[in-house]
């Protein structure tokens, strides 16, 4: 049995942000189809601007990746330091590796 006794807070926001950013571009995709769609559900409606949709697909898939990696990496590193604190007084966790 092994025992993790502390995580790098840099390398966990690194590959926080990367997990992040790629769930960012699904959920950008997803929205980039919905507002890209919204436009033709109501033509005659005059309220939203058919280019409008298009736009704010384009730019969730912009905004949205960029959104979550920054969050992540905030968090991902936050997460981090909180276990390195909580490990020297409790211990680390243990994991069996071969």
């Amino acid at each position: 049995m092994r025992k993790i006794k502390r995580f790098e807070p840099v390398s966990v926001m690194k590959i926080a942000a990367i997990g992040y950013a790629i769930l960012g571009l699904i959920e950008g995709a997803i929205f980039a189809v919905v507002f890209s769609a919204m436009p033709f559900a109501s033509p005659d409606s005059p309220g939203f601007p058919r280019a409008l949709g298009p736009l704010f697909g384009v730019g969730s898939l912009i905004f949205f990746p960029i959104m979550f990696a920054v969050i992540g990496a905030i968090f991902g590193g936050l997460g981090a330091v909180i276990y390195n604190v909580t490990a020297r007084f409790v211990g680390g966790i243990q994991v069996e590796v071969e």
